[in-house]
Order: C-alpha cells, then structure tokens, then sequence
C-alpha cells in the first residue's frame, strides 16, 4: 500500500468535510466560518485559555487571536485574565454565541451525516481509533 496515497486521501478529506459544511453556512446564511465554529463548539463544553484554543485546534498564535478578534467583535465570545495566572487570557462563548453555535450545530449535523452515510457504526469506531492513532503519532 503507498503510504503517500493514504496522507493525500486524508487531507483531501479534511477539506472536503470542511468545505461541505462551510457551503452548507454560506446556504444558510449565518455569519461565521467553520473555524469559528469549532472554536464555539470547544468552548460550549468549557472555557479555555488561547493556548489551550490553540493546542486544541493545532493552529498558531496568530490564527487564534484571528478567530478570537472575530468571535469578539461579534460579541460570540468573552475574554477575561486568569486569576490563577495573570499571563492567560480565559475565553468563554456568551449567549448570543451558544445561539450561534446551535444554528450551525444543524448544518454540521447534516454534513456529518452525508460524511458517514453508509458506515456502519463499528466501521466508524475503527476509523476514530485510527484517525487518533495517526494524530498520536504527529502530536510531540
């Protein structure tokens, strides 16, 4: 099996699962990217650092404060300092960003599901366990 075949399916992927649901936000007409809403997601769980944003989402610290300036203007999210420590900033989603985040959460339904059509759910299973594995392996 060419190992190179693998790595270019995988990221062709990621892009088309990405651009499925970003068409789908753009049909739906709400006002937010779909890395945006990631971050909404993550942040309907817990807040975070944006370190812990960043470490999360693999992306550097310019990416983040990008995503943040946005969903902070938008006034999607809040910022606030650490009182544990006075260097980190604590992000939590507000409001009108959980309302957001819910509107989206029915297209990303969809495009999950016209993703996984035809998997059964064990097939699904083993993917997860090698998706994870394959990130184990890259994350130092």
């Amino acid at each position: 099996m060419n190992r190179f075949i693998t790595t270019e399916l995988i990221g062709k992927t990621s892009r088309l699962i990405t651009n499925n649901l970003s068409q789908k936000i753009l049909l739906a007409k709400i006002d937010i990217t779909t890395e945006q809403w990631i971050l909404l997601q993550i942040l309907s769980k817990s807040s975070k650092t944006q370190k812990e944003l960043g470490n999360i989402t693999v992306k550097n610290k310019a990416s983040i404060n990008s995503l943040i300036s946005y969903l902070l203007k938008q006034e999607y999210i809040n910022k606030s300092i650490s009182q544990k420590d006075k260097r980190e900033t604590i992000i939590q989603i507000t409001e009108l960003g959980e309302d957001i985040r819910k509107m989206v959460l029915k297209e990303a339904s969809e495009a999950i599901n016209e993703t996984m059509k035809g998997f059964s759910n064990s097939e699904i299973e083993l993917l997860n366990s090698m998706l994870k594995r394959i990130n184990n392996n890259l994350i130092k």
